[in-house]
């Protein structure tokens, strides 16, 4: 019986991406045939008609860094084009200085989504700015760890500034690029900015989950350290080996009920991307293997009392997804 479920959850993780790849996509979610529901709006709700206040982004590198570090804020960087950015050969052809106004556009004309910058220090480079190091050497900013996962394209990228006690204080912990030339929604924007915090790998699987269109509550509960501590290293773990398996799984339960004090049922998914995807895409292709497999999508729709969300890349390529649960 083991044996099969893996068999079926490799199967899953690897055949599913090629034939869903046209629906669930990096910044557009699917046309789903399967009923949503969707909470009703209150009928006294007044309708918001306060004119749009432009965002206050900051321009100066150097400045915007010192702000977030001081008061423990994290950084939000956007990442533009317009019309006198040098925009790279490969990317030419895409629409870049348009998808960025069309960005700026529905984050204005969105007050819930334009709200929830303002926990941030927002700081707006066009793509090509570039930084002095302390050596007076310029850098551009797709070089600096982390922002390699931008891809080279425009888009928001997040620096932790608020988790001092944290191994991921100061690191990018955050990346949305505006992936083939379509802006995210502003539910996705919306999303993106109020993330749980965690490393770049938890927060990107975290995201890719939480705007699949069906709405699954895998993610709805309380994401514990030590939840999260075991998906990445379940993670880690397949990705050394390069493939798929649940050895383990009674020791990560044994832990985590220990640290949690509970006595909860655990459950797992695990999931490898296309070989080669970026880190953006590897992790929605990850989601999209598991809604496309009954017994994975059974555990990742359902809401629990903790979770845990991670991934790492194999030396195939590949990203190995780890959800691990206890309800």
């Amino acid at each position: 019986m083991g044996r099969f479920f893996l068999t079926l959850l490799i199967f899953t993780s690897i055949s599913v991406f090629a034939v869903a790849q046209t629906r669930y996509t990096v910044n557009r979610p699917i046309s789903t045939p399967i009923p949503v529901s969707v909470p009703p709006v209150a009928d006294d709700l007044e309708e918001n008609t306060s004119p749009a206040v432009p965002i206050d982004w900051e321009t100066d590198y150097e400045s915007a860094m010192e702000s977030a570090k001081s008061s423990s804020r994290n950084l939000l960087i956007y990442l533009c084009a317009d019309k006198n950015t040098e925009i790279p050969d490969e990317l030419a052809a895409l629409p870049l200085v348009s998808v960025c106004k069309k960005f700026d556009s529905v984050v204005s004309d969105d007050s819930f989504a334009r709200s929830e910058f303002c926990p941030y220090i927002l700081l707006k480079l066009p793509m090509d700015a570039k930084i002095t190091d302390e050596d007076g050497t310029k850098t551009t900013l797709y070089a600096m760890p982390g922002f390699e996962h931008m891809v080279g394209h425009p888009g928001l990228v997040v620096i932790d500034f608020e988790s001092r006690d944290k191994s991921y204080y100061g690191e990018v912990v955050g990346i949305l690029p505006f992936l083939q030339g379509v802006s995210p929604t502003a539910h996705q924007a919306e999303t993106f900015l109020t993330l749980p915090p965690g490393t770049l790998t938890q927060r990107t699987l975290t995201y890719a989950v939480r705007i699949h269109p069906d709405r699954p509550l895998s993610t709805d509960g309380e994401p514990a350290p030590i939840m999260m501590q075991m998906a990445a290293e379940h993670a880690l773990y397949q990705a050394e080996r390069g493939y798929l398996t649940h050895q383990n799984f009674g020791t990560r339960t044994s832990q985590a009920k220990e640290v949690l004090g509970d006595g909860g049922m655990p459950a797992e998914i695990c999931a490898q991307s296309q070989i080669g995807a970026g880190l953006f895409e590897g992790a929605i292709g990850c989601m999209r293997a598991w809604r496309y497999s009954s017994a994975h999508w059974s555990i990742a729709r359902r809401s629990h009392t903790h979770y845990g969300y991670d991934m790492a890349r194999g030396k195939n390529g590949a990203w190995f997804a780890v959800g691990f649960f206890i309800n």
